[in-house]
């Protein structure tokens, strides 16, 4: 990925030293924030352009972190523009059909100056609906608060059908540890009743009592990410599995380092996997 403007009060680091180290994809699968299953649906779907909204109600509660470690999944000709907030003026490269760009948000909320809010955030959905990619994050407990948060700013729902995955992160305290867990997952889409309609597709949730994930359990969850993602439902599984296997490989073996996974991610890709690691 190359960044074509200096992140600003990106939050994705692990740490406030001064050279703060990101947590990386292989660090959060260890700790049972998402199943390698989901990681690997996330990583066959940023190839493909996917956009992303991860949200939670509490501060510093990873959004970001998990998000910056998702961003090894993009292709490496990715273009990545940082926004800055109030005054943003989204001077972005023409859309290309060889190198996609991803429109990154800081947060969207009215809290800091560095956030997006108000026609900023109209205006990020009207660059989504004509063809750039998103990532960012909000405060909220659910999708459905979410998608209203969205539309209280003023994004119509044609707009928000161009979203492809709303994420929601829970913390659970106990003791002097923090469980993270992606609680909910959703495809969105278009509605069958009109431009204005919008489809909200259940992906993954997380069982609390049981400590466990149910993915692609909604009928025609897979079938509906499928085509989202131009892909047949034998295809997408096939593709998927492959790509959990190969990344509990890469937990197995201990590689956890941003460097080490991308070069086993380009490996992959290449159709070599590296020594230790499932294909």
């Amino acid at each position: 990925m190359r960044a074509l403007n200096e992140p600003y009060s990106w939050w994705g680091w692990h740490g406030w030293s001064d050279q703060p180290v990101p947590l990386s994809i292989t660090q959060i699968l260890q700790v049972g924030t998402m199943p390698v299953e989901l990681a690997a649906l996330f990583w066959l779907s940023l190839e493909r352009r996917a956009s992303l909204i991860l949200a939670s109600e509490p501060p510093s509660s990873g959004k970001t972190t998990i998000l910056t470690a998702l961003f090894t999944f993009l292709p490496p000709e990715t273009r990545a523009y940082f926004t800055r907030g109030w005054g943003e003026t989204f001077d972005l490269p023409a859309l290309s059909d060889a190198t996609p760009t991803y429109i990154l948000v800081n947060e969207i909320s009215d809290d800091l100056p560095v956030y997006s809010w108000g026609p900023y955030v109209v205006r990020i959905f009207e660059l989504l609906a004509e063809g750039y990619s998103v990532g960012s994050t909000m405060h909220a407990d659910t999708v459905e608060e979410t998608i209203e948060q969205l539309e209280e700013v003023g994004v119509p729902r044609r707009h928000l059908a161009h979203l492809t995955f709303i994420a929601t992160l829970r913390l659970v305290y106990g003791g002097r540890s923090i469980l993270r867990r992606l609680d909910e997952v959703a495809l969105l889409g278009p509605g069958s009743s009109g431009q204005d309609d919008l489809s909200v597709t259940p992906v993954s949730s997380w069982d609390a009592e049981r400590d466990s994930f149910r993915l692609l359990e909604c009928e025609g969850s897979a079938a509906a990410l499928a085509q989202r993602l131009g892909l047949g439902e034998g295809k997408f599984r096939q593709e998927m599995e492959q790509r959990g296997r190969f990344l509990a490989g890469l937990v197995r073996d201990g590689v956890l380092t941003h460097e080490a996974i991308q070069r086993a991610v380009a490996e992959y890709r290449g159709g070599a996997a590296p020594e230790g690691a499932s294909r």
